[in-house]
């Protein structure tokens, strides 16, 4: 017993430092630069222990506890391992850098990211490199280089198209369409050799997809227990009124979405209008399917329903029109629509814990734990799909499945920040309504600061987001 304590305090201990770690580097990256955040914090040794002290005794409490006889959340947190420890053996051994080629000229030399000059075994020509346009406009839709690829080891030669999200794989290499030159004979692609850690990093991508689905179905799981839970209901005029309300709300939203859709091509998931605009539609959604179970849920969605179409009125933008190239993948949508689902659940869950503090009777307030716990864990799960699929389109669009980017940072510091809240067997705080509640409001901060506070103050590649 005193042993799985020192485990469970070395845990708390070891992942309360990296989160604090992760918030001041997002401030030394905005006040110093990048490499200054890269040095003091994210490649600095203390941080790298402090993640593996995190993850080797959150393992062995787990086996001490028994938790491998429930196989959906002992490889859920396996998962999370492997995926570190694709990103130790990607920073240990991992290359990556930069290769300037000019057409007709054959080239195999590439500058690493430390300025050494690099060889491939093989060469690469650029046969041609051009800019596609929307119809009408001079905004750019793709960056394309078609390049001839020859290996005299087999005497291979082969041509290829790399452009944004589409790149060129080969012999552990990887490239990426990085800039050009302006007279458009020339182009810049990015380089990358990680042979072995992207193999690591993604089969802990696909443990995890596999275990937040088999967590739902896993008996006596926290969140079956917490499904139970029901909420208090109203009156047959109340609720038909509610309902009513509800359903002109999601059709004045869907019609608003649907016709920008379509007169700019894209769906609403670039900037604040169109971003706030599907949260509102989102928490009507949910509305509608949670009415029954988590009646709660209907007068707080109105309260999250208004704030979101407020701050899309007052962004003083309309939706966008034409979008960068790299934002012209399939992956968009998925991405976004994950990570604002999860938001919308955690504003819900936030404004369930005003009322819990609101309300004096403790049983009331226990009940309101249970729905937020019934909130939280799809949308603690949903939260981290949308981060990894993020991650893993970042690595097909500039060659780094993570690059400590603010914006990603704070997502990740949001989903240690929620995955606290699911660990009540460890964290016994979070079995006491008030404390879960109060926890549940400060909590909502990190969402703000990841998408509001990094916008605004932070910067960094996703600030269009």
């Amino acid at each position: 017993m005193k042993t799985e304590k020192i485990l469970k305090y070395t845990v708390i201990g070891s992942a309360a430092a990296v989160i604090l770690m992760m918030a001041a580097a997002t401030i030394i990256e905005k006040l110093y630069g990048t490499d200054k955040a890269l040095s003091i914090v994210y490649h600095s040794l203390v941080f790298i222990i402090l993640w593996a002290i995190s993850a080797i005794s959150g393992v062995w409490l787990l086996i001490r506890r028994g938790t491998i006889r429930k196989p959906a959340t002992f490889f859920l947190h396996i998962a999370f391992v492997l995926i570190l420890a694709g990103a130790l053996i990607t920073m240990l051994t991992g290359k990556s850098g930069m290769m300037e080629l000019r057409r007709g000229l054959v080239t195999s030399e590439w500058a690493s990211d430390q300025g050494m000059r690099q060889k491939l075994p093989f060469s690469l020509q650029l046969k041609e490199f051009e800019i596609e346009y929307y119809p009408g406009s001079h905004d750019p839709s793709d960056y394309i280089s078609k390049v001839v690829m020859k290996d005299s080891r087999s005497d291979v030669e082969k041509e290829y198209t790399i452009s944004m999200n589409n790149i060129l794989k080969y012999d552990g290499y990887r490239f990426y369409q990085s800039s050009y030159d302006d007279d458009l004979r020339g182009s810049v692609l990015a380089v990358s050799h990680d042979p072995w850690g992207v193999g690591v990093t993604y089969a802990g991508y696909i443990l995890l997809l596999l275990s937040l689905i088999g967590f739902f179905f896993q008996k006596n799981s926290g969140f079956r227990i917490a499904l139970k839970a029901r909420g208090q209901g109203f009156s047959k005029p109340v609720r038909i009124v509610l309902l009513v309300l509800n359903v002109i709300l999601f059709g004045f939203l869907t019609y608003v979405i649907g016709r920008n859709w379509y007169k700019f091509g894209h769906g609403p998931f670039v900037g604040t209008y169109s971003v706030m605009m599907l949260m509102a539609w989102l928490v009507t959604v949910a509305m509608v399917l949670l009415r029954k179970r988590l009646p709660v849920i209907q007068p707080l969605g109105f309260v999250l329903a208004g704030f979101s179409i407020l701050v899309a009125t007052i962004s003083h933008t309309g939706p966008e029109g034409n979008l960068v190239p790299v934002l012209r993948s399939p992956l968009l949508g998925i991405h976004v629509l994950c990570m604002m689902v999860s938001y919308t659940l955690f504003g819900l869950t936030a404004l369930i814990g005003v009322v819990g503090l609101i309300r004096r009777n403790s049983d009331a307030r226990a009940m309101l734990r249970d729905v937020s716990l019934t909130i939280l864990y799809p949308a603690v799960f949903i939260l981290t799909t949308g981060t990894f699929i993020g991650a893993y389109w970042a690595n097909i669009s500039w060659g780094s499945y993570w690059s400590w980017d603010p914006k990603e940072t704070w997502a990740l510091i949001t989903m240690l920040v929620y995955a606290a809240m699911l660990h009540s067997g460890t964290l016994s705080r979070f079995n006491r309504p008030r404390f879960f509640h109060i926890y549940a409001i400060l909590a909502f901060l990190t969402v703000l600061i990841t998408y509001f506070g990094v916008n605004l103050l932070l910067g960094g590649m996703h600030s269009y987001a």
